[in-house]
């Protein structure tokens, strides 16, 4: 209420989207549908609408307060496929194992590591290109907020450096980069990425296959190299920064508090890539030895054990007397806000294609005429268009959520034929991702424009260009690409 006595905008947005969720189920239902489908859709509807425009934390746990209420889950059955699913897990221990290479300092060592190439010297094209690898290469395994943050802040140092001011258009080039390229490494590999997991999640509900981790990550660092190539061809043809002051910039001020790696950095260091390796090796054992029974062991243990065992592994090993990592200030600093999302994302996922649903089969109807005798390749094409275009207005995870439930169903019907599901859903997780153009598109987008060294326009021109070439990549080099590598 606000202090006029009225209802405030975010109150009555938030009034509607509860009732929506609530008494949806009123509604007198089309042909097709029954009062149990319209609550489903009811909850479906109402929570997205609270994603977009009220807030992406509280709604998560309203909506699998509403689906427990339903017929199809008891308490115990809601909150196991929710909070106890292995996707929420996942989330939740490899932040807190990235967070130890943040904590320990290695995070800002590898930003500095890549601008203080010799062969940069000089050269300021290769040193743009070095630094806008950064993110891109260390982004793969960290989320992409902290990514952007710490690279920013020294493209901060940077700019100040060499007397650039606010609004300066070279600044502003690079901030867009930078977090452009930070949103491309979460489609780089699915360490740490909640967004491209959550598309495994959804196959692998409807499938009962997962999607293997190494085929996912050559995909994944396909499209981000040839990504990476188009920015810094779209920077120096398009963009034409002037770099005349980069051009002998000298770089040792960057690197005279920096002390050299101690203990703690290595450890946490080698027990995150021990992590790494037991997430990847399952699918590079198994391409090799297709009946080795380790592999299909560890394959079975699923994904959320490797950074699971890796946090119980950081709390334990101590270093001058002192743990690695604290559990309680891990926890702390876990992006509970996103692994609630990914909660309740999980259940209503579920929810969607429940087999006493009949929504996925009268959505299939309602788009079949529209859709029905498209090419294999136009249906990508429209679907990664779609896919960036909606990531730079709404969340990753709504982008995700909302995509492969009205899309998959039409494969999986066989309206559209000739569609490989697992590499589609692929291209799902990694174009949700790419989120560039817009303040609430994403965290780091928003963290972006509060910096005062990106302006909302320019971020909005230039940041959709690069989303619609992106799209474009998704379709006609990586969902080839994951087409080829992945069972059909």
């Amino acid at each position: 209420m606000s202090k006029s006595g009225k209802l405030s905008k975010e109150t009555l947005l938030t009034i509607i989207g509860v009732v929506i969720i609530f008494f949806f189920r009123f509604l007198p239902a089309p042909n097709g549908l029954v009062e149990l489908d319209m609550q489903i859709a009811g909850i479906f509807i109402g929570t997205i609408f609270l994603w977009l425009f009220v807030s992406t934390s509280w709604p998560s746990i309203i909506v699998i307060a509403a689906l427990i209420m339903t017929p199809l889950y008891t308490t115990a059955q809601g909150l196991a496929s929710s909070m106890g699913s292995w996707v929420t897990s996942f989330v939740l221990f490899s932040s807190m194992c990235t967070y130890a290479l943040t904590k320990t300092g290695f995070l800002r060592r590898c930003a500095i590591w890549f601008i203080t190439r010799p062969v940069a010297k000089n050269k300021p094209w290769l040193f743009l290109a070095l630094f806008f690898l950064g993110p891109l290469v260390v982004g793969s395994f960290m989320s992409p907020l902290p990514t952007f943050i710490v690279f920013a802040a020294i493209a901060e140092q940077i700019y100040l450096e060499l007397g650039y001011k606010k609004g300066d258009r070279f600044p502003q080039m690079v901030h867009l980069v930078i977090l452009g390229l930070a949103s491309l490494s979460t489609a780089t590999t699915p360490i740490a990425h909640s967004v491209p997991i959550l598309g495994f999640s959804l196959y692998e509900q409807d499938t009962g296959m997962p999607i293997d981790f190494t085929q996912y990550t050559i995909f994944g660092i396909a499209i981000s190299v040839v990504i990476y190539f188009a920015f810094i061809l779209i920077m120096k043809y398009i963009f034409k920064p002037d770099l005349d002051r980069i051009r002998n910039i000298d770089t040792d001020f960057l690197t005279k508090d920096l002390k050299p790696m101690g203990a703690e950095e290595k450890t946490a260091l080698i027990i995150f890539g021990i992590v790494v390796l037991f997430w990847m090796l399952p699918g590079i054992v198994r391409s090799a030895f297709p009946n080795n029974a380790l592999a299909n062991y560890w394959n079975t243990l699923g994904a959320a054990v490797p950074p699971l065992l890796g946090t119980v592994a950081l709390c334990l090993v101590h270093v001058k007397g002192k743990p690695i990592m604290d559990m309680g200030e891990s926890i702390k600093a876990a992006p509970w806000v996103a692994v609630m999302m990914v909660a309740g994302t999980m259940l209503l996922g579920n929810a969607l294609t429940h087999s006493d649903i009949g929504l996925t089969s009268w959505i299939v109807s309602i788009l079949e005429p529209f859709v029905k005798g498209l090419s294999p390749m136009m249906f990508v094409f429209i679907v990664s268009m779609f896919l960036v275009i909606m990531t730079n207005f709404a969340s990753n995870t709504v982008t995700v959520t909302v995509t492969y439930s009205f899309v998959l169903p039409l494969i999986y019907s066989g309206v559209i034929g000739g569609v490989n599901p697992a590499a589609l859903t692929c291209v799902i997780g990694a174009g949700a991702s790419l989120a560039l153009a817009t303040p609430p598109a994403t965290g780091h987008a928003a963290v972006a424009v509060g910096t005062g060294w990106l302006k909302n326009e320019i971020m909005f021109k230039y940041g959709m260009a690069l989303a619609i070439i992106q799209g474009l990549v998704l379709a006609f080099i990586g969902y080839p690409i994951a087409a080829a590598i992945m069972p059909f």
